[in-house]
């Protein structure tokens, strides 16, 4: 009979300390940004990131004491990720947002359903690969329906336009089939159907083009902004509150590019501090993944957890000038609501599998 494990405590520390991490660097980020261009006050993005913080703490203790076998449930889990495609097609019939459809506007605010399906994608496609090996299915009627799930909730993401959350998708979505063996076959149609999705998706549209062109070539204006941050902090960087990049330099300082700030005003010794901590959230996530006590239940940590390593990989990396812009947050770091309340579900349900209990 499998024994009961404590909750990692050192996951949670870790999180609540690095979502800590982000309330401090949003205030100093948007500051400036606050109150010159949006003319609110300054430290209103600060609040509404502790605000987000604050929320999603409660929902990663709901999340970490949740029943599980409820949760990866077909009848849960599916129906799930059908009304997360809901939330994807509904703001294509409200007004845009920035000239996109990305968010859903609702009475008490509005949230971005592509990160909704960063939890969604992967607990749906863990619930049907368990269910079919209870069945003892076949792989074609295992795996194919399974990207047929994928295909369609990244089609969606992807017609937002949101390539980056699309890519993060992608990578939940590999994770969780290879480690459930899928076959060669379907795993050459997603790799195919993968490529050709992104060519058509950077060809749709000129501004994707523009930042291949820079990326190879000459350095776009934010990412060249976002090297001078980085380099002017030093090892030791200028002190928090003193970056001056953010002083209408460096685009988005408290979003996509809060790591530059991160860089400038804590130098290389406090960025590398706040890369470990992001380091030891995943490896406890796969940690949890890997003592997991079922099939489902890794399958989901796994996923959950290269999901959160992809997404931090590639803001650092844009901001490193080491792959073409794209903005995607920086998991509990940047500012957003939606994206910290997820990501906060996610690492609660990671918690959930890990104090499951193995043998």
């Amino acid at each position: 009979m499998p024994r009961q494990r404590q909750v990692d405590r050192l996951l949670i520390a870790t999180t609540l300390l690095t979502a800590t991490v982000g309330v401090v660097m949003v205030a100093s980020a948007s500051g400036p940004l606050a109150r010159e261009y949006y003319r609110v006050p300054e430290f209103e993005f600060a609040f509404r990131q502790l605000v987000a913080v604050l929320r999603g703490a409660g929902a990663m203790l709901a999340a970490t004491f949740m029943p599980l076998d409820l949760l990866l449930r077909p009848q849960v889990a599916l129906p799930g990720l059908g009304l997360t495609w809901g939330a994807l097609i509904v703001p294509f019939l409200q007004s845009p947002v920035a000239g996109t459809h990305r968010w859903l506007q609702l009475p008490m605010g509005s949230v971005q359903p592509s990160a909704l399906a960063k939890v969604a994608l992967p607990l749906a496609l863990a619930s049907w690969v368990a269910l079919c090996r209870a069945r003892r299915e076949t792989p074609e009627r295992t795996f194919y329906p399974a990207l047929a799930m994928t295909g369609l909730t990244v089609v969606l993401v992807l017609a937002g336009p949101d390539l980056g959350s699309a890519v993060l998708l992608l990578a939940g979505a590999v994770a969780v089939l290879l480690l459930a063996e899928m076959p060669w076959k379907p795993l050459l149609a997603l790799g195919g159907g993968t490529a050709l999705m992104v060519v058509v998706a950077v060809l749709a549209k000129p501004y994707r083009i523009e930042r291949i062109r820079t990326f190879f070539g000459e350095t776009s204006y934010q990412v060249q902004q976002s090297l001078i941050a980085l380099g002017g902090g030093g090892a030791l960087g200028r002190g928090i509150g003193e970056s001056t990049q953010k002083l209408f330099f460096l685009p988005y300082p408290h979003t996509d590019f809060i790591f530059a700030v991160v860089g400038e005003e804590v130098g290389l010794w406090g960025a590398t501090l706040t890369l470990a901590l992001l380091g030891v959230i995943i490896v406890r996530a796969l940690r949890a993944a890997y003592r997991s006590p079922t099939l489902a239940t890794g399958l989901l940590a796994a996923g959950l957890a290269v999901t959160l390593a992809v997404q931090a990989l590639i803001n650092v990396s844009v901001c490193l000038k080491l792959m073409p812009a794209k903005g995607l947050p920086l998991p509990l770091l940047s500012a957003g609501g939606s994206d910290v309340l997820v990501t906060m579900v996610a690492i609660g349900l990671v918690l959930n599998v890990g104090k499951e209990g193995g043998q």
